[in-house]
């Protein structure tokens, strides 16, 4: 017995090596976008209230703030929900297809971690949601698009400056119906993208 948990122990501690690894290794696709992410979903509307609304209000308390780990739980409306690490096989996240199911009239988070050497000032955020979106960078609130949309990828840009250290994204989209997905990518100041990021799944 004491053998096979030594072998036990050996082999966990191996594997988490492996996992801290692979942490640390994440970076964007080809085309910069970011597939790594912390998702928190559904979150179902408010009964007589659209997402056109909604998106004004805070569905968690200081949401701009959240540092969430995978695994983490919280209470909504109710209904305990899981922060899970998710790696999109696209360019953009889809929410229903990660959740093998629809969900109409529902929200939900994604978080990311991007870490850097050095400040990168002047930097383009290229963003789209389906439908409306609202994304804090840093615990600042500099994007919100408050209309119900189909998917059209970099359809929203601005500059934005990635501090030395750690940087955190929380983006939200709201879901009226059918398609639920988002997508973001950095370019540098000619307009290419970002390839090497260092991105995170824990802050």
């Amino acid at each position: 017995m004491i053998r096979s948990a030594a072998i036990l122990s050996i082999v966990v501690s191996a594997l988490l090596i492996l996992n801290t690894q692979g942490a640390e290794s994440l970076k964007p696709d080809s085309q910069g976008y970011i597939r790594h992410w912390l998702m928190l979903a559904p979150i179902l509307f408010q009964e007589g209230r659209a997402g056109t609304d909604l998106i004004y209000d805070d569905q968690i308390k200081k949401e701009g703030a959240l540092q969430p780990r995978a695994g983490d739980k919280i209470m909504i409306n109710g209904k305990e929900l899981t922060w899970t690490a998710t790696t999109t096989s696209t360019n953009y996240f889809d929410f229903n297809v990660t959740l093998k199911n629809v969900y109409d009239r529902a929200m939900g988070y994604m978080v990311t971690y991007i870490q850097c050497d050095e400040e990168m000032p002047g930097v383009i955020m290229a963003l789209a949601s389906n439908d409306e979106g609202r994304l804090y960078l840093n615990g600042v609130d500099i994007y919100l698009f408050a209309e119900p949309r189909t998917l059209e990828l970099d359809a929203d840009k601005g500059r934005v400056t990635l501090k030395k250290g750690l940087n955190v994204i929380v983006f939200k989209i709201f879901n009226e119906q059918g398609n639920w997905q988002g997508a973001m990518r950095f370019l540098d100041k000619s307009g290419a993208p970002l390839k090497d990021l260092k991105i995170k799944l824990s802050p």
